[in-house]
């Protein structure tokens, strides 16, 4: 039995999660959201996903950039270091249209980088097109 996907949703703004978790679950709805609201715990859950693990690995992770006390970018670092994790599709939200940001993400390892933008409708739309394709059209290897 195949399990269903799991996206692992890493955003220190309530309101964002609940926008981002309404959009994934409109473009999908045979997904589990996991949420998580700093850095940090992002981290915590990914050192414990995986065999053996006590969470899922997640098939797809939203992480925000700016966070409070720590960047979303030492995540994406964990991931993308880590060979089990490694395949993972990591979508970088930010509101900060930052070209430096945006390279440093890149050379990380960042499949997608989105900007927040400014009405909860394009933000819909933009991640249900980056759900859609990276569970969708991407074939997913799933471990």
């Amino acid at each position: 039995m195949i399990s269903k996907p799991v996206i692992l949703l890493v955003d220190d703004d309530s309101d964002t999660r609940i926008l981002v978790r309404d959009a994934i679950l409109s473009a999908r709805q045979d997904v589990e959201v996991r949420e998580v609201s700093s850095a940090p715990e992002g981290i915590a859950y990914l050192d414990h996903c995986g065999q053996g693990g006590s969470v899922p690995r997640p098939d797809m992770i939203y992480l925000d950039i700016e966070m409070f006390g720590h960047s979303g970018l030492s995540v994406l670092h964990v991931v993308k270091n880590r060979p089990h994790l490694r395949g993972i599709p990591v979508v970088m939200l930010t509101g900060v249209d930052d070209d430096d940001q945006k390279r440093k993400a890149a050379q990380i390892g960042a499949n997608s980088y989105i900007l927040k933008p400014l009405s909860p409708m394009e933000m819909l739309k933009a991640v249900r097109t980056a759900t859609e394709y990276w569970l969708n059209l991407h074939q997913l290897c799933r471990t």
